[in-house]
């Protein structure tokens, strides 16, 4: 047993006995895993409870854990299932769905600050803002047109930047459904933008 491979033992060893600062330890590292992955299933606005849930139902699973599987993967299986219940929740409510996340605006990267393009000699000029925004906006429309699997897939590949491995195990897939829904779901949003950009040239 290596020293980090020690050190997540003693921590998994403490947690079990109740120490909640090291169940922190344990959790804390892949927060922003676990949030990625709530975001994409759920949608921003629930996002927040299934985090929530996923830390709670890590607490009580924690007894069950046996540490033969990276932790990583447990969490993913963890947040999956804090999401399928949540949709349940959602569902049995009548609530619409959250929708997905946009892709990256303007304001994320500061862009549309006017001082920051004037300390910035090299900073996009309004056509290429404008041009930009129009392109994020096309590939917005082209995503929303995916179906669900699909455009889960890419959004957790492209856009949060997950292993196969970790779509898979957050989806509940093998990593060759992974693999096929990723090459569809690319095929397609190219189709669905060469399309887009075609009706907006007629």
């Amino acid at each position: 047993m290596n020293q980090d491979q020690k050190g997540i033992q003693e921590q998994l060893d403490r947690a079990r006995a109740g120490d909640r600062d090291a169940f922190a330890e344990l959790f804390e590292p892949y927060r922003p895993l676990v949030t990625r992955i709530a975001i994409r299933l759920v949608g921003p606005d629930a996002s927040d409870d299934v985090v929530v849930d996923t830390c709670v139902k890590g607490w009580q699973a924690l007894p069950r854990f046996e540490g033969t599987e990276a932790l990583g993967r447990w969490w993913c299986r963890i947040v999956r299932n804090a999401a399928l219940d949540e949709l349940r929740r959602l569902r049995r409510r009548e609530e619409a769905l959250p929708t997905q996340e946009p892709l990256a605006t303007l304001e994320d990267d500061g862009l549309d600050d006017p001082l920051a393009r004037v300390a910035d000699p090299g900073a996009p000029s309004p056509a290429q803002l404008a041009e930009r925004k129009e392109l994020g906006e096309l590939i917005e429309r082209a995503l929303a047109k995916l179906g669900e699997d699909h455009r889960t897939a890419i959004l957790l590949r492209e856009v949060d930047g997950l292993e196969y491995r970790q779509i898979a195990q957050a989806t509940g897939v093998s990593i060759g459904t992974v693999m096929s829904r990723l090459f569809h779901a690319r095929r397609r949003l190219r189709r669905l933008i060469e399309e887009e950009q075609a009706h907006e040239t007629a």
